[in-house]
């Protein structure tokens, strides 16, 4: 790996879309950088406290990280649609061909929370996934 820094994610813009390109020097790490990118489209994460957990589980049954990586922001988002949490801060706690389990950190919508787009779903159109200077690096589109 060499000495080159990456931030954890970057936004990027896409016709009618939003994306973003999210870093980690491993794969634990740049599922969470991943959701923290996801989170940052959703809300101005400076508004959001980390005040309750949820426990995620996302699961495959390939052992392809790029599906799996798919899945991990799937569980997140429906957590968010379905229970109206914004999250703050993800966690992976357990990793394994075809399973990514941990938790993530946030609060129930309140006002108070900016709130940017409405992720109406993570999507599979130009996914890449690759390397980078020893860092993985993904770039994910959502349809907003």
């Amino acid at each position: 790996m060499s000495g080159q820094s990456y931030p954890p994610f970057e936004v990027i813009d896409h016709t009618a879309d939003v994306g973003i390109i999210a870093y980690g020097r491993d794969f634990r790490e740049l599922l969470e950088n991943a959701a923290l990118g996801m989170f940052s489209l959703m809300a101005d994460l400076n508004t959001v406290q980390p005040r309750e957990q949820r426990l995620i589980l996302a699961q495959t049954p390939f052992p392809e990280p790029e599906l799996l990586l798919l899945k991990w922001l799937k569980e997140l988002h429906y957590l968010c649609e379905t229970e109206r949490f914004i999250a703050c801060r993800a966690t992976v706690a357990r990793l394994s061909d075809g399973e990514a389990g941990g938790f993530v950190e946030g609060e129930p919508l309140r006002d108070g929370i900016v709130l940017f787009h409405h992720i109406k779903a993570v999507t599979h159109h130009l996914l890449k996934l690759g390397q980078v200077d020893g860092w993985l690096k993904v770039q994910v589109i959502f349809d907003v």
